[in-house]
Formats: structure tokens, C-alpha cells, sequence
């Protein structure tokens, strides 16, 4: 159990929050418009955002429009200028919450304020707990094949051709992109080639045969 309020844990309880709007504001007593949630002390922050437990009931004008709201003077200068103690209103309000909602009467027999806090946020949570959902489970539908007639099915294997020759023909078109073997461009290369190497046997030839020439005139003069 934690005594400090700054040590409790940042409790969400909308349903609690519902039932303070429905009180009168702290101020005006006046029925309240918002419940505010009191960061002085306890354990909100800069961005953290307190238990809301921790929660005032004020009508606007006192929350936020009016010249003495508390946004607009702070919460330390509003609270000394109504003369508030936080505390003892968050022990009312959870007391009469306890009374109205459960039927739970709280005696306020210990002399510190902090522990009566402390046993009624605690005896509230225990009566916050949620209960899981039980997740329905669903029966397994029976799928009922679908009977066809004779102008469907016969429609059904047009289609079915149809698609077939599509799909020849895109397959013919992509393996003409993507094989180079049926590229245009591959042939003309084939072609090429073919005539280089032509060009170029043909010159071996040549200087071959004329090697040849030459060697032969040499032997017949080394011969006389």
C-alpha cells in the first residue's frame, strides 16, 4: 500500500470519472461541468497525466473561462485561494463513490489521511477489476458446392480456352524479349561474327599460301 501519493500507480477508472462530473464543483457547488485532475503533490507531472483519483469536480468557469480558473492562476494559487485540501475532497469523493455505487460504507476511524487514501483506492480497484472477455467461438461453416448447368460449364471451358491461348501467346511474346537467342539483335550479332571469322580464316589462308610460295623458292635455290 502507498502512502505518498506520489508512489501510486497512474489508475484509470472512467466509470469513477463519469460519477464525479455528476457531483457539484468544489467552488460554486454548482452541478460540475469537468473533473480535474489535480497534479500538485500527487503523482502527475510534466506530460504524465495523474490517477484519476486523484480528480476535482469544477464547472468551467472555474476550470478553465473564468478570470480566478484554475488553468489561469495555477493549481497552488487556486487551491489556497478557495482554501482546498485536496486530499480531504479525494477522500470524500471516493468515500460517497464507495456508498453510491457498492453500498460500501467507509469509516473514516484512522487519523491519517494518506492510509484512508490509500484503503479506498484500494478497495475501489478490487471492485475495478476487469473481467476478461470470453471470445465467442464460432461454428465452422459447410460450404454447399454450387451445382452449374450445361451453359455455364460450357461458358466456363470457352473461357477457359480463351485464357489458355492468351497466355501462349503472352508467354511467346516474353520469351522473345527475354531470350536472346530470338532477339533481333542477337542474330544480327550471330551474323556478324560469322563474317569476322570468315575474314579472318580467309586472311590466314592467304599468308599462309604465300608462306608456302616463299619456303619453296628458297629450297630450290639452296638445291642448285
Amino acid at each position: 500500500m502507498f502512502l505518498e501519493l506520489s508512489k501510486h500507480k497512474s489508475h484509470r477508472n472512467q466509470k469513477y470519472l463519469s460519477w464525479l462530473r455528476e457531483q457539484n464543483c468544489v467552488v460554486s457547488n454548482k452541478k460540475a461541468q469537468c473533473a480535474h485532475h489535480i497534479r500538485l503533490g500527487t503523482n502527475g507531472g510534466t506530460g504524465i497525466k495523474p490517477s484519476d483519483y486523484f480528480c476535482l469536480p469544477l464547472i468551467n468557469e472555474y476550470h478553465t473561462t473564468g478570470s480566478l480558473a484554475l488553468h489561469m492562476i495555477g493549481e497552488e494559487t487556486f487551491l489556497k485561494q478557495f482554501e482546498l485540501d485536496p486530499i480531504s475532497l479525494f477522500i470524500k469523493y471516493l468515500k460517497d463513490y464507495l456508498a453510491s455505487q457498492y453500498d460500501i460504507l467507509y469509516s473514516l476511524e484512522r487519523t491519517d489521511k494518506k492510509i484512508c487514501l490509500a484503503e479506498l483506492i484500494e478497495i475501489i480497484e478490487s471492485k475495478n477489476v476487469k473481467k476478461p472477455k470470453k471470445k465467442a467461438v464460432s461454428k465452422p461453416k459447410t460450404k454447399i458446392p454450387k451445382i452449374k448447368t450445361e451453359k455455364e460449364i460450357e461458358f466456363y471451358e470457352v473461357a477457359k480456352a480463351l485464357k489458355r491461348a492468351n497466355d501462349k501467346e503472352l508467354r511467346d511474346k516474353l520469351k522473345q524479349e527475354i531470350d536472346p537467342k530470338q532477339s533481333e539483335f542477337y542474330k544480327r550479332s550471330k551474323e556478324a561474327l560469322k563474317l569476322k571469322q570468315k575474314e579472318y580464316r580467309d586472311k590466314n589462308k592467304k599468308k599462309v599460301s604465300e608462306f608456302r610460295k616463299k619456303l619453296a623458292k628458297k629450297l630450290k635455290k639452296k638445291a642448285k
